[in-house]
C-alpha cells in the first residue's frame, strides 16, 4: 500500500511540473526577433568557428570581434592563422572603403577583389539580407529550452536554414547543403544573444561550426576611418 501511493504522488508530482512548462511559439519567437534586431543601430559580437575551418586572403579565420554601426560601418579585429602562428588583423570598413591593418605594418585601403574578399560582419545584421531577414524565413522551427545567457533569459530555438540563407548573410559561409542552427532569443527584449551554425561551409566543403555571441546593444561606438 505504501509503495502504491509513493507511484501516485511521484506521478503526480511529474505531472505537475510537465504543466509548469512554458508553451512557446517557436516561429513567433524569430518573428519577435527580427523585428527587435531590425531596430538596433549598434552592435557587438564576437564570432569563433568550433569546428572546421575556413580561409580567406591565406590566412585560417579562428574568430573575430567586432563592434558595428548600421547599416554598413565596422570595425573587426579578426584572429587568423597562417602556419603555427596566429596573428590579429584589424579590419575598418566605414563609408564604403575598407582598411586592413596587419601587426608592424600601416593600414592599407583594400579595393575591388580584395576588399570583397574580407568577411564583413556588418553584413549579418543588414535588415534586408542579414539576420533580420533571414531568421524569421527558417524552417522546421522548435523550442528547446530558455536558459541563461550572459545572465539574461533567452529562449533557445532550433531551426534549419537553406546554404543560399547563410550565404546571404556572410559570403564566407558558403555551402552546399542546409545548415542547423541554435537561436537563443532575448524573452524581455527579443534580442539574439547568441546564435551557432552547422552546415558544410568549411574549406573544400567540409563540416564546421561557428558561435556568434551578441551584445552591447545600441551603446555607443567610435568607428573612423584611419588618420592617413
Amino acid at each position: 500500500m505504501t509503495r502504491k501511493l509513493v507511484a501516485v504522488l511521484a506521478l503526480a508530482l511529474m505531472a505537475s511540473c510537465g504543466g509548469n512548462q512554458p508553451t512557446v511559439d517557436a516561429a513567433k519567437t524569430l518573428r519577435d526577433a527580427a523585428v527587435a534586431m531590425a531596430k538596433l543601430t549598434t552592435v557587438s559580437a564576437t564570432l569563433k568557428f568550433t569546428k572546421g575551418a575556413i580561409t580567406f586572403q591565406g590566412f585560417t579565420l579562428v574568430g573575430a570581434k567586432t563592434a558595428v554601426r548600421l547599416p554598413a560601418d565596422s570595425d573587426t579585429t579578426y584572429t587568423v592563422k597562417q602556419g603555427d602562428i596566429s596573428i590579429g588583423l584589424e579590419v575598418i570598413i566605414v563609408g564604403g572603403h575598407v582598411y586592413l591593418h596587419v601587426p608592424f605594418s600601416t593600414y592599407q585601403e583594400l579595393k575591388g577583389a580584395d576588399a570583397v574578399a574580407i568577411p564583413d560582419l556588418a553584413k549579418l545584421f543588414d535588415p534586408a539580407k542579414g539576420l533580420p531577414a533571414v531568421i524569421p524565413a527558417g524552417r522546421n522551427p522548435k523550442y528547446v529550452i530558455t536558459e541563461k545567457v550572459d545572465g539574461v533569459d533567452a529562449q533557445k530555438i532550433g531551426v534549419t536554414y537553406s546554404a543560399d540563407q547563410v550565404k546571404g548573410m556572410l559570403a564566407q559561409l558558403s555551402s552546399t547543403v542546409d545548415v542547423n542552427a541554435q537561436v537563443w532569443v532575448g524573452v524581455s527584449d527579443h534580442l539574439i544573444r547568441k546564435a551557432i551554425l552547422e552546415g558544410a561551409f568549411g574549406d573544400g566543403g567540409k563540416d564546421a561550426a561557428v558561435e556568434v555571441d551578441m551584445s552591447g546593444f545600441n551603446a555607443a561606438v567610435n568607428i573612423a576611418p584611419p588618420s592617413p
